[in-house]
């Protein structure tokens, strides 16, 4: 069981880094908002807050990381092993549907960490500062596995359905664009009209990167707090929802019918 995971694992994440358009969208180009924000859209801006607004806007571009890599480096992935036929080739095989979800997920989660941990040194490198205790960094890690959940969900969604490999990685890229300039990722959340902000609080990915800016630096530079009680709970069971629904689907697309 664990050899068939760790190879699936180690397969997805040498796809990962060696795909070089999906290592532009997921690392360079988080890096390179991270460098623009940091430098042109803080001019202005008081020196005691500076370091701080830097650091909110440093958590976006690691949100927004961890998004592209969901949504567009794993359903390539899924995408592109089904082009290939490995679905048809592993019902000769003892790996289980459930094995290669894990080892594509785990691959994914440390791909995601490399991205963001990438992005995260060239907010500090700009002028970052963070303070976070260690329990809260403890809280603030757990906060961070939410976007990488529903994102993770909205890719497995992605490549069941992609017709090929470069489509999902353009659907996936889409997606995460699109949704992540209306929903506050791009933006700070006092500056989105009021549909908008209800759009940012109930879409999973950014109200989950609005709750790790909040544990994080405070209600100021998050705009708002996803941490009530009622919405925390909204958020954990929203980001687990369409991630099941994701993997529900790979099973019915991919597993059930091998192909």
């Amino acid at each position: 069981m664990w050899l068939r995971m760790t190879a699936i694992f180690e397969k997805t994440f040498k796809e990962f880094i060696r795909d070089r358009s999906s290592l532009f969208w997921t690392i360079a180009w988080p890096a390179l908002w991270v460098v623009l924000d940091c430098l042109i859209f803080t001019q202005g801006i008081p020196k005691p807050i500076l370091p701080r607004i830097k650091a909110s806007m440093t958590l976006q571009m690691m949100g927004f990381a961890i998004m592209l890599a969901g949504m567009a480096n794993l359903p390539a992935s899924i995408a592109g092993d089904r082009e290939r036929g490995v679905y048809r080739k592993l019902a000769s095989t003892p790996i289980k549907a459930w094995e290669d979800a894990t080892g594509r997920l785990l691959a994914l989660l440390l791909f995601s960490v490399v991205s963001s941990l990438i992005v995260l040194a060239v907010g500090l490198a700009l002028g970052s500062r963070f303070e976070v205790t260690g329990i809260r960094l403890l809280k603030s890690i757990g906060v961070a596995l939410l976007p990488l959940l529903s994102s993770g969900g909205v890719g497995l969604i992605i490549g069941s359905t992609a017709g090929s490999a470069h489509s999902a990685v353009s659907i996936g890229v889409g997606i995460a664009v699109i949704t992540s300039a209306v929903s506050g990722v791009f933006a700070p959340y006092q500056m989105l009209p009021k549909g908008l902000k209800i759009f940012s609080k109930l879409y999973p990915p950014s109200t989950s990167i609005s709750a790790l800016i909040y544990l994080i630096l405070g209600r100021r530079y998050a705009g708002s707090n996803p941490l009530t009680r009622l919405h925390a709970i909204y958020i954990v069971a929203s980001s687990l929802l369409l991630h099941l629904l994701g993997l529900w689907l790979y099973h019915l697309k991919l597993w059930s019918r091998r192909l």
